[in-house]
C-alpha cells in the first residue's frame, strides 16, 4: 500500500526519480574512477615513500571528499524524499481542506437551501398578505375614484348648466345689445339721410338760386346786348316796351324772333325785332345748364 503510494507520488512528480538515478550515476563514476586510480604502474623506488605518503594523504582526502560527496548525496536525497513527503503531506492536507471545503460548502448550501425555502414561505406569505392588502387598496381606490367620479360628474353637469344659463343670458344681452345698435344705427341712418336730403336740398335750392340768378343776369346781357343794337324810331317816346321771345341755336344764332305785347306803334315794334337780329350771336350762358332754345325776355328801353 505504502509502495502504490510511493509509486503515485514519483508519478506524479517525475523529476525525483531522474534526480535518484542521476545521484546514482554520479557515485557509481566516482567508483570507477576509483578503480582505475588502482591500476597505475608502479612509481620508481627512489619515490616510492614519498609517493606512498601522499597516495595515503589523497587517498584520505579522496575518502573524506567521497564521503562528504556521499553525505551531501544522501542530505539531497533525504532532503528530496522529506521535500517529496512534505508535498505529499500538503497535497493530502489540501485534499483534506478541499474535501472539508467541499463537506462545508454541502452544509452551507443545505442550509442556505432550507433558509431559502424557510425565506420563499415566509415571502409567500407576505405576497398573499401584501395581495390581500393591496386587493383591500384596491377596492378603496376603485370606491374613492367612483365617488369621486360621480362628484366630478355632478359638478361637470352644474358647471354646464351654469354656463348653459351664462350662455343664453350672454347670448340674451347680445341679441339686446345688437338690437339697440341696429336701432341706433338705423336711427343715425335715418338722421343722416335726413341730413342728407336737407343738405341736397340746401344744395338744389343753392343751385336753383344761383342759377336764377345768372339766368337773370344772363337774359340781362342779351337784353343789353339788344338795346344797344337798338335803333330808336323817331315817333317812340320814353317808356315803351315789347315782350320778347327769341329762339337760337346752340352758338347763340338767332333763328326767329317773335315781338308780343308792344306797348307802342308797328316802328317801335319793327325796331325792336331788327335789334334783337343784330345782336345775333347772343351771349353765351356761363353754364351750359342755363341754355334754352327760346329765350324769354321783356324788351324796356331806358
Amino acid at each position: 500500500m505504502k509502495s502504490s503510494g510511493l509509486f503515485a507520488e514519483v508519478k506524479r512528480h517525475p523529476w525525483i526519480l531522474a534526480l535518484v538515478i542521476f545521484v546514482h550515476l554520479v557515485l557509481a563514476l566516482l567508483l570507477g574512477l576509483n578503480l582505475s586510480s588502482d591500476d597505475q604502474p608502479p612509481m620508481p623506488a627512489s619515490k616510492n615513500h614519498k609517493i606512498i605518503d601522499a597516495v595515503v594523504i589523497d587517498a584520505k582526502k579522496f575518502d573524506d571528499r567521497k564521503k562528504q560527496k556521499k553525505l551531501v548525496a544522501q542530505k539531497k536525497i533525504e532532503d528530496e524524499r522529506k521535500a517529496v513527503e512534505k508535498k505529499k503531506r500538503l497535497a493530502l492536507e489540501k485534499k483534506k481542506a478541499e474535501a472539508k471545503k467541499i463537506k462545508d460548502k454541502k452544509a452551507r448550501e443545505k442550509k442556505a437551501a432550507q433558509e431559502k425555502k424557510k425565506l420563499a414561505l415566509a415571502q409567500k406569505k407576505k405576497q398573499e398578505k401584501l395581495k390581500e392588502e393591496k386587493l383591500a387598496k384596491e377596492k378603496q381606490r376603485r370606491e374613492k375614484l367612483a365617488r369621486e367620479k360621480k362628484a366630478k360628474e355632478k359638478k361637470a353637469r352644474e358647471k354646464k348648466e351654469r354656463e348653459r344659463l351664462a350662455a343664453e343670458k350672454k347670448r340674451k344681452l347680445e341679441a339686446e345689445r345688437k338690437r339697440r345698435a341696429e336701432e341706433k344705427a338705423e336711427f343715425e341712418r335715418a338722421l343722416l339721410e335726413e341730413e342728407r336730403l336737407r343738405e341736397e336740398a340746401r344744395k338744389q335750392a343753392e343751385h336753383a338760386t344761383r342759377l336764377q340768378t345768372q339766368r337773370q343776369q344772363y337774359i340781362m346781357l342779351i337784353a343789353q346786348k339788344v338795346e344797344n343794337n337798338w335803333l330808336r324810331p323817331v315817333s317812340t317816346i320814353t317808356g315803351q316796351s315789347c315782350e320778347v321771345i327769341v329762339t337760337q341755336t346752340m352758338s347763340g344764332d338767332v333763328i326767329d324772333v317773335r315781338v308780343q305785347s308792344c306797348t307802342s306803334d308797328n316802328a317801335f315794334q319793327r325796331s325792336v325785332e331788327r335789334a334783337v337780329r343784330k345782336a345775333s350771336p347772343l351771349p353765351l350762358p356761363p353754364d351750359p345748364e342755363l341754355f334754352d332754345r327760346e329765350i324769354y325776355f321783356k324788351f324796356k328801353p331806358r
